[in-house]
């Protein structure tokens, strides 16, 4: 009796959304410590601000790509549909919480001192992070899960190239948090987060396989994280009026929450 109470409220809405709002909350809740920290150490010296040079611009930049990658990691779970299968085991939905947990606690990490080729490695791999997370969530609409589940084999798009493209999206914005922290911790973070998604893919492919007869041969066809090309993950965008649609709708949805986190949350702290 109570297994199966448990089954139908697992399978409601509100239950859905109730899995969404935590992940949702706690990216923000980065997002906005470390606007808030930035905007701090802005206030500690202006007339430094007032006049940066080079080094300090492309440090912003590094830190506004940064900003962009945790507002993204916030909007995706909204954006998703609830799933036709999912794993029950114990050990993959924890490792999938633990891997979601990471890149916004990587944000809250105390940063190294600034290096100009560090900001501008990081800055690539926060807009390449970006790009290809709005990309692959034009493709793959609303089938975004943080669980092993299955909602629809996705096989267009980023998911002609690799199979779990979103999962390099989150592995390039780790590594342009980390490039700001240079640390033997960050270092250990990005090793966990590797791992965790190898195993996360590896899961979500099992789940995949038994829900979806399809998946087996898209499996032999499409390589697992590592594209042949790296070029022809950016060459989709002018291949697909709609995806270029939905690349806009998500990317305004996450210009607007980082909009709303650095113009107006500094000035109600302040």
């Amino acid at each position: 009796m109570s297994g199966n109470l448990f089954s139908r409220i697992e399978q409601s809405r509100s239950y859905d959304w109730a899995m969404r709002l935590p992940i949702v909350l706690y990216s923000f809740y980065a997002l906005v410590h470390d606007v808030i920290n930035f905007f701090g150490q802005v206030a500690q010296d202006p007339a430094l601000w007032a006049h940066p040079d080079g080094g300090m611009i492309v440090a912003m930049l590094a830190r506004v790509s940064q900003w962009m990658f945790v507002a993204l990691l916030a909007v995706l779970p909204l954006f998703r549909c609830r799933p036709i299968a999912k794993s029950t085991a114990l050990l993959p939905r924890f490792a999938a919480l633990v891997t979601v947990c990471i890149p916004p606690f990587c944000v809250l990490l105390d940063r190294a001192p600034p290096n100009l080729w560090c900001n501008l490695l990081a800055v690539l791999a926060g807009v390449s992070a970006s790009v290809l997370g709005v990309l692959t969530l034009s493709f793959l609409g609303r089938s975004f899960s943080v669980m092993p589940e299955a909602r629809r084999l996705v096989t267009t798009g980023p998911y002609s190239i690799v199979r779990h493209p979103l999962y390099l999206f989150e592995l390039f914005g780790v590594v342009g948090i980390l490039l700001q922290v240079r640390s033997l911790a960050g270092a250990g973070l990005l090793a966990l987060i590797v791992a965790l998604q190898i195993a996360r893919a590896s899961w979500e492919e099992a789940v995949l396989d038994r829900a979806i007869p399809e998946f087996a041969a898209y499996r032999r066809q499409v390589p697992f994280l590592i594209p042949r090309d790296v070029r022809s993950l950016f060459a989709l965008l002018r291949e697909d009026p709609t995806a270029r649609h939905r690349s806009a709708m998500v990317m305004s949805s996450a210009f607007g929450l980082l909009a709303l986190v650095v113009i107006a949350l500094p000035r109600l702290v302040g």
